[in-house]
């Protein structure tokens, strides 16, 4: 009698053992799946891959197709735009579908990384490798492999179309960007009013010698390439620039801006007598508006710029980008993004609400 109560005693045991397994596993299960809550959905077009990119390229070119490496991260707001508005957008998805295949890398990731070299190396560690700033990045390969187009940041529908038609056009017309999306724009809206000036602000320093400017300056200067009829800059200067955290922050550098279709001579901060399109051109500018930062300390003018920002970006951004530059923080950690988490780690400690999309 006590033996049977004993066994009986000793299966209940048993079974609530297993149950206990298994709802330890599914409990692991889900806690795996919700390390990354800012994952997003990719669409089901992207190229299945396991970022061998040698096997990727030849698989490509035998399809008369190229390789787009997009580099994202979890909860980036800007990845979230392009996949919600362009990879939606009937036209984009036909031309990636008919043209290019898209890898996805993890800017932070760890899944192996196969180079045309044969080397091994982490998401993390080719993202580096490739000097991948900013997510989206999306950088497009040529059929040997090398890279032939690069867009940082967000890109509006209709400029992400206009580079996709742009690097397929590349082989056969000698232009550059930003010449090729203006003359788009203007074959689109050949009807419209006359093109608008550049903004105008109290704290852009008008000098033409910015070689002067910033060695003479007891700030560090930000440059501003900018251009006609450019919604990006007009949000910048019309509602950023507005924002009175990040006024303060303008009033700590020396400002000067570049039209980057101007053909007005400057003293380039590298002592290069210049027009202002030439030194955009120079520095392959084909975003508006981009942020160049110099040194006012910097030993020699080679070393002047110490980063640049091509991409579009909202308000938090831009003020972690100023306080990037301002704290000096660049010098000791060159990656912006892992400055932009801590920051905004810190911020919610102190009980502060972080909005990234604002």
């Amino acid at each position: 009698m006590v033996g049977g109560v004993l066994n009986k005693l000793i299966l209940i045991f048993l079974l609530l053992l297993c149950s206990f397994k298994v709802f330890s596993a599914s409990e692991g299960l889900l806690n795996q799946g919700m390390v990354n809550p800012g994952y997003y959905e990719k669409p089901t077009w992207f190229k299945e891959s396991f970022l061998e990119l040698q096997v990727d390229l030849d698989d490509a070119n035998e399809q008369g197709r190229q390789i787009i490496l997009y580099f994202h991260q979890d909860g980036c707001p800007y990845c979230k735009k392009l996949l919600d508005d362009n990879f939606t957008h009937k036209e984009i998805v036909r031309k990636m579908n008919q043209k290019f295949d898209l890898l996805e890398i993890n800017m932070w990731g760890d899944k192996t990384v196969t180079l045309l070299t044969g080397d091994e190396v982490s998401e993390k560690e080719f993202a580096k490798q490739m000097k991948v700033m900013f997510t989206p990045t999306l950088i497009v390969l040529n059929h040997e492999g090398e890279q032939q187009f690069r867009m940082i940041g967000y890109y509006a529908p209709d400029k992400f179309s206009a580079a996709l038609d742009y690097v397929l056009l590349k082989s056969e017309e000698n232009i550059a960007f930003n010449d090729y999306y203006r003359q788009q724009q203007k074959n689109v809206h050949s009807d419209s009013k006359q093109e608008s000036t550049l903004h105008t602000e109290d704290f852009i320093d008008k000098s033409k010698d910015l070689a002067s400017l910033i060695k003479n300056s007891n700030k560090p200067a930000l440059v501003l390439f900018e251009q006609q009829n450019c919604s990006e800059c007009d949000e910048l200067h019309g509602d950023i620039f507005r924002r009175l955290p990040v006024y303060k922050q303008l009033q700590q550098f020396s400002v000067a801006q570049i039209d980057i279709n101007s053909n007005d001579k400057i003293t380039t901060p590298y002592g290069q007598l210049m027009t202002k399109k030439q030194f955009a051109e120079s520095l392959n500018i084909q975003y508006t508006p981009s942020l160049l930062f110099y040194d006012n300390n910097a030993v020699s003018s080679a070393q002047r710029l110490v980063f640049r920002s091509e991409g579009y970006l909202k308000g938090f951004h831009i003020q972690a980008l100023f306080d990037y530059i301002l704290s000096g923080a660049y010098n000791s950690e060159p990656e912006f993004q892992r400055f932009v988490q801590r920051r905004a780690d810190k911020m919610r400690e102190e009980g502060i609400k972080v909005e990234l999309w604002d």
